[in-house]
């Protein structure tokens, strides 16, 4: 498996995320690199970077509309429903998809191993590798702050691995899929009560749109 964990400090991750939707990043052209050189490469982005790793320029309107009947008509209308546990939202100017999946879903408690279920809410991401940098999809693995740093820090590493692994052991091409370990840099609620905690406890699936999507969308029409 290719080694994507990244680990980083609080206070950069949330100025970061707070300027996510209007930061861009710049990177060298590609076209003389070999297909494998280019996502070793993208290997080395860190969470923020990879989020604005495309930059879709004047075709934003149209993925955001792309991903907006994505997000309704097949995921929320899927294992994401609103009976779920799972939400799904717009992220970054609306072109992003975040899917949120709560921990206790995939993991028993203090656990590394998928539950046997596990599978039947990482089955719908699959659709999304079929046709690598039609999107990238990037696995956040998420904790409360319960036990010391470098356990939360292990714990979100073993579970993401898992996860990847579980992609590859079901045939997917993972070549733009994209594992970070957070350990709890980013909880959504204090971290003060069970209900929160468990909240916090989470994995994050971002389903961003890749250069063939872009390239898509600049002849008018976006087709997945």
């Amino acid at each position: 498996m290719r080694n994507h964990l990244k680990h980083f400090f609080k206070v950069y991750i949330c100025v970061a995320v707070c300027l996510s939707s209007t930061v861009s990043f710049a990177f060298p052209k590609d076209e003389s690199s070999s297909k494998g050189e280019r996502i070793e490469a993208l290997d080395e982005l860190d969470f923020i970077e990879m989020l604005n790793s495309v930059d879709v320029g004047k075709t934003s309107e149209l993925i955001q509309k792309f991903q907006n009947k994505e997000g309704k008509n097949r995921l929320l209308n899927g294992k994401y429903n609103t009976k779920s546990e799972c939400t799904v939202e717009a992220f970054r100017n609306k072109e992003v998809l975040l899917i949120t999946i709560p921990a206790h879903l995939l993991f028993g408690p203090n656990m590394t191993e998928l539950r046997s279920k596990a599978g039947e809410y990482l089955a719908p991401i699959r659709r999304y590798l079929k046709n690598p940098d039609t999107y990238r999809v990037m696995l956040v693995m998420h904790t409360d702050n319960t036990g010391s740093e470098p356990y939360r820090e292990q714990l979100t590493a073993d579970r993401v691995n898992a996860v990847f692994d579980w992609f590859e052991e079901s045939g997917s091409d993972t070549s733009y899929l994209f594992s970070y370990a957070l350990g709890d840099d980013m909880p959504l609620k204090p971290n003060d009560s069970m209900d929160n905690r468990d909240r916090n406890r989470r994995l994050e699936i971002y389903l961003v749109p890749g250069k063939k999507m872009v390239e898509q969308a600049q002849k008018g029409r976006i087709e997945f």
